[in-house]
């Protein structure tokens, strides 16, 4: 009828089933991936895999891509790195939300590391990869321009460094290809490599003067 105005229905228990049905079929083409490989890894197979019809896929990640690019998204689903994700936008504090990163960076990378070789292994010549590698760069630089701007408002960031070099500073230190160079090619543990991300990006990023008050 005109003048009314139809609101949205949200039903707690849908949404759950819906993060849980993502979260399905996330593990399903991930098995895939590692096992069968990404070429060889269909949207049909994945949604087999995971009980659902592959227009479910489609309908929640678009195409066998968004479902690569959703593997490595730490707010993808349900779990410790969504957690981490939601404290670090909740904490004040700008030295803990570079611990917070640093934190989030280790987990992210340790628990996807088969999707991040593929990633940087066949984006040279798989462009559907190269794609969905340029689509997750591009998102972590977003995401970490707008933490560089809160540490900027904050009074917290460097007077020597212009917002994009404190994000590419950010951007850099927390590539996979440190935490590779580092973990798998130098052995370090991943709670060394947390530790030295943590005190890499402080010594970089925060103004000496203010880390010394916090």
């Amino acid at each position: 009828m005109p003048g009314i105005t139809r609101r949205r229905y949200h039903s707690p228990a849908r949404q759950r089933q819906a993060e849980h049905t993502r979260a399905r079929i996330l593990g399903a083409a991930r098995d895939l991936f590692r096992t069968a490989g990404y070429a060889s890894t269909t949207v049909e197979a994945i949604a087999s895999a995971a009980q659902v019809s592959a227009k479910t896929v489609e309908a929640a990640f678009g195409s066998k891509r968004g479902v690569l690019v959703a593997l490595v998204n730490p707010v993808a689903s349900a779990g410790p790195p969504r957690d981490l994700v939601d404290k670090i936008g909740a904490t004040a504090d700008p030295a803990r939300r570079l611990e917070l990163v640093a934190e989030l960076t280790r987990l992210a990378y340790e628990r996807s590391v088969p999707e991040f070789e593929l990633m940087r292994g066949a984006a040279a010549l798989a462009p559907e990869i190269a794609a969905a590698a340029e689509q997750i760069e591009a998102r972590r630089r977003g995401n970490q321009a707008r933490l560089i701007g809160y540490l900027r408002q904050q009074g917290r960031i460097r007077d020597d460094l212009t917002d994009d070099e404190a994000t590419d500073i950010l951007w850099a230190l927390t590539s996979y290809d440190v935490y590779r160079a580092l973990v798998s090619q130098r052995h370090w543990s991943t709670s060394h490599y947390q530790g030295w991300l943590c005190r890499a990006l402080a010594d970089s990023l925060l103004n000496v003067a203010n880390q010394a008050r916090s």
